[in-house]
């Protein structure tokens, strides 16, 4: 299935909801999926997505009133809850109560976002109201955090980041240290945050799509599959057979080329070069193969509402199974050198540490949970696509720690090379292709989607309302839930372990949406829209 459309919501007071929670919990629903907020009018409707681990969904929903919209933090139910429900805070003003947040600063939102200003995702807010008053501020940097009061008198903090060799891509992290060890870490995420979310409710269902598969330029597939797969259960309409597998076909070369850059980068950390250049070069036989089937390497924009936007010829399947299978006899040479180096093991084993306790607790996803020891994988537990016609063992481990993460995604790539050579002999023939894109409107409800993407579970969640845009999309990326299990196991780790320990857990924090320039003639600021970009000299006076 992959999703539904949602017919019920189990709805609560606010007196009630922990009381519901726990219950939920008890009954195993143990793992929060996402929150939703969603503006509706004088009332804000928070809707708790709970999983139990064998794919059944129950969506919590509470109301409070906008003008006062306080509920009760989850965090002594479910630790993981913390994030979202900062992001909650931030994007549509919840007041979480309980919510222990030592920092007392920005987490999504840039420093500079007005404070007189509403929460962005609200209906009444206009983004470019917002885009006005955050280009008169003259500064938009990271505030500067330090903590209230040192853990001890030989404690010094160390801000990291957001720019920073260490890390590939910007976040910050303020660390409280004691000569070479870590004794407490905070995450300040969002440096690149675009708004994407607010950008889908005034954009059409078809053009959403291209939008929503840039959210990550590695699992761009995925994203456009899952709001396609939200979309398509709203509209009740069957997709040819042949969509299904070309889709799970790209999907499985899209995870073969994500877990291929991360265990590069792994190396690269490490100080393994050569597994860096080599596990990359045998990477470029996939981006090949991901342009010859879809005309792009990074953005495939493949997937479409009702099937796919190219047919592949049974020539080219054949070739990609050849190639893959090919890699696949890499990826083994690789694994058997990578596990008897030395360095490899020295550097991975029993740093970045932790339990399968912990990963549940945190509410981890993909890997990153079942290098833990539990199989919880999307794919498996509510398939989607062609998976459920498909053979292949979901990977996992017993010990929770760098070596285990690596060896896990090496032997995931094996797996996925595997579904393709499946994928190659059983797709079935027919047309994918629809006689003509979807432009009309979507009735009015809501419905959920998740599939499993490289970095782990992928949710959105879709309320229409009869029209040509969205009301309201809520996604969920794998790094969100993953990025709090680092801040962790941070705390108590070398100080030069850093890099691997964050780097291990595959972070995608989106690529820039805007660029603020600073004119020293007269120290004027300027953001720079896509207009300034376009014309030949929109920037060459700044």
């Amino acid at each position: 299935m992959g999703g539904t459309r949602v017919q019920s919501k189990n709805r609560v007071s606010l007196d009630d909801l922990l009381k519901e929670v726990e219950k939920l919990t008890s009954s195993g629903f143990t793992h929060l999926v996402a929150i939703t907020a969603v503006d509706r009018g004088d009332k804000i409707e928070v809707i708790y997505h709970f999983s139990s681990l064998n794919g059944s969904i129950v969506h919590l929903s509470v109301e409070v009133s906008k003008q006062a919209p306080v509920v009760p933090t989850l965090t002594s139910i479910v630790p993981g809850a913390a994030y979202y429900e900062r992001e909650s805070e931030e994007l549509f003003g919840l007041k979480v109560e309980g919510l222990h947040n030592t920092s007392q600063q920005r987490f999504i939102l840039p420093d500079c976002y007005p404070q007189d200003a509403p929460p962005p995702l609200l209906k009444e807010v206009k983004s470019e109201s917002i885009k006005e008053k955050i280009a008169k501020t003259q500064s938009c940097g990271p505030v500067q955090f330090t903590p209230l009061a040192p853990l001890s008198p030989e404690n010094v903090v160390l801000p990291l980041g957001p720019y920073h060799p260490a890390l590939k891509e910007p976040e910050r992290f303020s660390l409280i240290v004691e000569g070479e060890t870590i004794r407490k870490a905070y995450l300040r995420i969002g440096f690149v945050h675009r708004g994407v979310e607010k950008a889908a409710e005034g954009r059409t269902y078809l053009r959403d799509i291209f939008l929503l598969e840039r959210v990550c330029g590695i699992c761009s597939t995925h994203h456009a599959w899952t709001f396609v797969e939200a979309v398509e259960k709203l509209l009740s309409i069957d997709i040819p057979k042949r969509a299904l597998y070309l889709r799970t076909l790209i999907a499985e070369l899209e995870r073969i080329h994500s877990h291929s850059l991360w265990l590069g980068l792994v190396g690269y950390w490490m100080g393994f070069e050569t597994m860096f250049m080599w596990v990359w070069s045998l990477r470029e036989t996939i981006l090949d193969l991901l342009e010859e089937a879809t005309g792009n390497r990074v953005h495939k924009s493949f997937v479409t509402i009702g099937g796919v936007r190219k047919d592949i010829d049974d020539a080219k399947l054949k070739k990609m199974s050849l190639k893959v299978g090919e890699f696949s006899k890499q990826i083994e040479n690789v694994i058997e050198t990578a596990m008897s180096s030395d360095l490899f093991v020295e550097r991975t084993r029993n740093i970045g540490v932790y339990t399968l306790d912990q990963a549940r607790k945190y509410v981890t996803v993909g890997p990153v949970r079942r290098a833990a020891g539990d199989p919880y994988d999307i794919r498996k537990i509510e398939p989607y696509g062609a998976y459920g016609d498909l053979e292949f063992e979901t990977i996992t481990s017993d010990r929770g720690d760098v070596y285990s993460l690596v060896l896990c995604r090496l032997k995931e790539l094996i797996e996925s090379a595997r579904i393709i050579s499946q994928i190659t002999e059983k797709t079935p023939s027919g047309n994918p292709v629809p006689s003509k894109y979807f432009m009309g409107t979507v009735p009015a409800g809501e419905s959920y989607a998740r599939t499993e993407a490289p970095r782990g579970e992928l949710f959105y969640y879709v309320i229409s309302n009869n029209t040509h845009s969205p009301y309201r999309v809520k996604i969920r990326t794998p790094t969100l839930p993953n990025i709090q299990l680092a801040a962790i196991l941070l705390e108590g780790a070398a100080l030069s372990d850093l890099p691997l320990i964050v780097t291990s857990i595959d972070p995608c924090f989106s690529c820039m949406d805007r660029v603020q320039v600073y004119n020293q003639s007269d120290g004027t600021v300027k953001v720079l829209s896509l207009e300034d970009f376009t014309k030949k000299r929109g920037a060459s006076s700044w």
